[in-house]
């Protein structure tokens, strides 16, 4: 991840909207939900695959455990301010991981997924 992209992830609201929204940036379309089916579809790089709810909890637990050690890699901080802020966002990631949070981001991801596809 470029540091660009890591700052700009780590400037999203520390709340479950705004980690969908950290999931909607790293994840980009490979992950969509279809309503009618009830599933979740990944995107492999060659085919559609159906996935499972708790796949896509997993792989949203993972993506921001990386995130996290994206973080870690930054360069130091510049000052307290900037610290304290890396360091509310590490505390955030990692309660974030938790199976609460996990089904929270993922019904907000879902429909996000579902409100663009009403749009096209």
């Amino acid at each position: 991840m470029f540091k660009k992209q890591i700052i700009k992830l780590m400037n999203l609201p520390l709340n479950d909207y705004g980690n969908a929204e950290r999931l909607k940036e790293m994840f980009g379309t490979r992950w969509v939900y279809l309503p009618r089916y009830k599933c979740w579809m990944y995107w492999d790089r060659y085919s559609w695959k159906g996935k499972a709810t708790i796949e896509f909890r997993r792989a949203a637990a993972k993506a921001f455990l990386l995130l996290e050690k994206e973080i870690r890699c930054l360069p130091p901080a510049k000052d307290n301010y900037e610290q304290l802020h890396r360091t509310k966002v590490l505390e955030w990631l990692e309660a974030s991981q938790f199976e609460a949070r996990l089904k929270a981001v993922n019904a907000i991801f879902r429909g996000m997924c579902m409100d663009e596809q009403a749009v096209k």
